[in-house]
């Protein structure tokens, strides 16, 4: 017999409340590409640079130090210090594969759910545009943390189990809180601006396209432009360059290229600023539904 023969009965088991309604549409998002080999390996390829230089530079300054053969190889080798963290931290092969992920993850966030017309469910009644969005942008956010803070808090931990160093933790602490720093505003931005760009399209491989064009196209667009102006400003058609510079501010070291710390601020607040514009313009009022 049809269920809708059978009659209706209320709903009388637990309803999950308003502040974790996003957790179902963030894990639906997230999960499904923890089953992908190709996605797996670039995140283990992208601890690969943390692995050689960070945790193999730890263990031959702490473990070889007292071999006589080895004190002049290590005495030309960096410290585990900020200067070193912002390096592994902002290295091009890691942006290179955060863009990766970025085009990988972040294309169909929203351009899917509207291709696929599942959208109106989503912002029923159960869910508002604010927790959709949250779970959307926590799904791709949750994957750059490999990237950034993820590999940070291993390496200091490896470093002070290793050196049994506890002054390290004081002495060098910007490394971890200017890495939160970079994270949130960095690749944070990052995450909004993609979801802004993913809302104005049904077609995630659009949206993707123009992702690589405005990641990989864009700095070397602003290498041009840097050549012929020398103006700092140049560099501000290509995000990777800024991120290598926030980066590099946030840990206190100073950038190469030189772009200013107020530079490197003022840009991703702006990016931020105008991503959320963006999203406020389409969900406001059903928008993007449209």
């Amino acid at each position: 017999m049809p269920v809708f023969d059978q009659g209706y009965q209320t709903y009388a088991g637990p309803r999950r409340g308003l502040g974790r309604r996003w957790i179902p549409v963030w894990r639906e998002e997230a999960a499904p590409y923890l089953r992908k080999r190709y996605f797996i390996l670039l995140l283990i390829v992208a601890f690969l640079p943390w692995l050689f230089g960070g945790v193999g530079l730890s263990f031959l300054t702490s473990q070889a130090a007292s071999l006589d053969w080895a004190k002049e190889i290590i005495s030309k080798l960096p410290k585990m210090d900020e200067a070193w963290v912002a390096k592994l931290l902002t290295l091009g092969w890691s942006n290179f594969l955060l863009a990766i992920v970025c085009v990988w993850a972040g294309a169909g966030l929203v351009a899917r759910d509207r291709k696929e017309q599942t959208l109106e469910v989503f912002l029923g009644r159960a869910l508002g545009p604010v927790q959709y969005l949250f779970a959307k942008g926590a799904a791709l956010g949750v994957y750059l943390l490999f990237f950034t803070f993820v590999p940070v808090v291993l390496l200091v931990a490896f470093h002070v189990g290793l050196t049994g160093d506890l002054s390290f933790l004081w002495l060098h602490s910007r490394t971890l809180w200017g890495t939160l720093l970079y994270t949130v505003l960095g690749p944070g931005a990052l995450v909004v601006f993609t979801l802004a760009l993913s809302s104005l399209s049904r077609s995630p491989r659009v949206v993707g396209l123009a992702l690589i064009g405005v990641l990989f196209f864009g700095p070397p667009a602003s290498g041009i432009i840097w050549a012929i102006t020398k103006s700092p400003l140049a560099w501000t058609f290509g995000i990777l360059v800024e991120l290598k510079a926030l980066g590099y501010h946030c840990l206190g070291v100073a950038p190469d290229p030189e772009i200013s710390a107020l530079h490197s601020t003022l840009y991703f607040v702006a990016l931020i600023l105008f991503s959320l514009g963006i999203l406020y313009v389409r969900f406001s009022k059903r928008g993007v539904l449209r």
